[in-house]
């Protein structure tokens, strides 16, 4: 038999409670609307059983006939404004729905689009994705229509307590002897139910998190053959998915005919003392029918407040994960006197730079370098070395961890995120494409541009003509993370979306690796014309790229290791002539 997972609650129901009513706090005015329109409801649906009661009692034993047709007319008025006041509720607490909907998601779609790379190396995407659209969903369903079903219930219960008492407090008492039971009950489920519920929200993103990676990797899956792997991943996935609904269900099948059946005990207690009152005539007929109304009112709110007891304990499951992700502490972000940069000449200092993405793992070491204005470098090394490091700290995708990087003299911890990222362009070496067309993707660079303006850069980079070729030209589109083109087709347009900025700093990420000899050639005679004036930053994976750049940094182990032009270190015969003569299979005595 399958056995629940513990689940640590961290935060308590309270808590979450007050930071939801935060978030609810702009719509008070519909919400108050929502409340008048509840009580409405809740007197009109309290005031027919009385007036069946007075109708019996006072027309129907009497016989009087033409008073009987007045109570008739206003137990219609009483169904009417029940029936009104429901359906102007039911929409209020929908476009209030909504609106909650519409900003929690914004809130985390926001925070999420702020957070660090460290973040995302932590997290899985699937699991992010089910947070924003499935735990957000179950917790506007329940906190705005649920919470306000909770509320008329209550104010139903107060006010047919209340005419119970006005109408025989025997049998009031009577029917109440239920209700310490039910608290205990409700009690003993509690916690249970918050834990089973917290499980099938984590159960419901790890199966989102199994179909994002296996749609996004199906090339790789089919290539290898792991389809049924694959499958057979998402089939476990899905099975603990059953298994932890099924155990919240169990709780659920456990508590509910237990309520039920204790709500049809007060009926049967009432009915039974409540005919001997009659036989005495301690009771009128009309009262005990009256009575019997009321009671059988009074358990289907707790009924009701029972049914969306598990539903409260899933949406309390689904604010946990909402709020730690709101509350995710920003590990890269601006200072309160961060300045922001307009222009700068370029000039780039790593002073004394360490970093580590795991403690007691550094993957750079005390990295002194300085790059001037308008100078061209080439970073090499082998795989694992720390050049895309090194690139994404001058980004600031992460902070260094000790020592400090320059630009123009300020240190880029002090300098606006967005002014820092707007002076560089960046061609990342895993390329992604918006879906949309070419003319979209490559206008990400810098959004105000023209046609003309990408037109221009197009053709100073040498690929205008190869759009021209496509179906559509730069009208083509470039469908999903740009699947409809090869993925040198696609370095090709981020390259063209990086110069559109026309940045002080250009960073290439191994941006060649996947471009034919011929477009690479092309593309490297427009960098020449682009890099005028700039400085740039190469990270070579093919090193006849690396050995026209001004000065050549040989990385090895997270250090600096070597530096000089292509000459100077193939004449010193170090890691760089033993890179250089691997890749093109030349001689040791090949130096250009």
């Amino acid at each position: 038999m399958w056995k629940q997972e513990k689940v640590k609650v961290t935060t308590p129901s309270t808590v979450l409670l007050r930071r939801l009513i935060r978030n609810l706090a702009p719509y008070k005015l519909a919400f108050v609307a929502v409340a008048i329109l509840t009580i409405v409801n809740s007197f009109a649906s309290l005031a027919a059983p009385y007036i069946l009661g007075l109708a019996i009692d006072n027309y129907i034993l009497r016989g009087d006939l033409a008073g009987l047709l007045i109570m008739a007319g206003l137990y219609v008025v009483c169904a009417v404004g029940q029936w009104a006041s429901q359906s102007l509720r039911g929409y209020a607490l929908e476009w209030v729905g909504q609106k909650f909907l519409n900003s929690i998601r914004r809130q985390i779609f926001e925070k999420l689009q702020k957070l660090s790379f460290s973040f995302y190396n932590k997290r899985r995407v699937g699991e992010l994705i089910s947070i924003v659209v499935n735990d957000t969903s179950t917790l506007q369903e329940v906190l705005v229509t649920g919470v306000f079903s909770v509320i008329g219930d209550l104010i139903t219960l107060v006010g047919i307590l209340a005419a119970m008492f006005m109408l025989s407090i025997p049998l009031t008492l009577v029917s109440l002897t239920i209700i310490p039971v039910m608290i205990a009950v409700a009690y003993v489920f509690s916690s249970k139910m918050r834990k089973a519920y917290r499980m099938t929200r984590e159960k419901i993103a790890k199966v989102t998190a199994k179909v994002q990676e296996s749609i996004s990797g199906i090339k790789v899956i089919q290539a290898f053959g792991r389809e049924d792997a694959v499958a057979k991943s998402f089939r476990a996935a899905s099975r603990e998915t059953l298994e932890a609904n099924v155990a919240a269900g169990r709780l659920m099948a456990l508590f509910w005919p237990i309520i039920r059946m204790l709500s049809t005990v007060a009926t049967v207690l009432v009915l039974w003392y409540g005919g001997y009152l009659t036989s005495i005539q301690a009771v009128s007929i009309g009262t005990l029918v009256a009575f019997l109304s009321y009671v059988t009112r009074f358990t289907m709110p707790i009924m009701t407040l029972v049914n969306m007891y598990d539903a409260i304990q899933a949406a309390f499951a689904a604010a946990e994960r909402i709020f730690n992700i709101l509350d995710v502490e920003l590990d890269v972000k601006d200072a309160p006197d961060a300045i922001e940069l307009t222009q700068i000449k370029g000039k780039i200092e790593f002073r004394n730079v360490y970093f580590e993405y795991n403690p007691g793992m550094p993957v750079l070491k005390n990295i002194n370098l300085t790059i001037n204005p308008g100078e061209i470098v080439a970073l090499v090394g082998p795989t694992g070395a720390g050049k895309t490091t090194l690139v994404s700290l001058l980004c600031r995708f992460y902070d260094v961890k000790r020592g400090s990087i320059l630009i123009d003299g300020h240190d880029i911890r002090k300098i606006k995120q967005k002014s820092l990222r707007m002076l560089i362009g960046f061609v990342p070496q895993e390329t992604y494409l918006f879906p949309g067309t070419i003319m979209e993707n490559i206008k990400i660079g810098k959004p105000g541009a023209t046609e003309r303006d990408v037109i221009n850069v197009c053709k100073k980079l040498g690929i205008h003509n190869f759009i021209m070729r496509l179906p559509h030209g730069y009208e083509t589109d470039a469908g999903e993370a740009g699947r409809k083109l090869s993925t040198g087709e696609k370095q090709l347009i981020a390259f063209a979306r990086a110069m559109l900025r026309n940045p002080s700093i250009l960073i290439l990420d191994e941006a060649m690796s996947s471009v034919d000899p011929q477009t690479e050639e092309m593309i490297k005679n427009a960098i020449k014309k682009l890099f005028q004036g700039k400085t740039g930053i190469i990270i070579a994976h093919r090193l006849t790229l690396a050995r026209d750049c001004d000065r050549i940094i040989v990385i090895h182990n997270g250090e600096i290791i070597e530096e000089g032009s292509h000459n100077e270190l193939m004449e010193r015969k170090g890691l760089y002539y033993k890179l250089y003569t691997s890749q093109l299979g030349m001689q040791a005595t090949a130096v250009t």
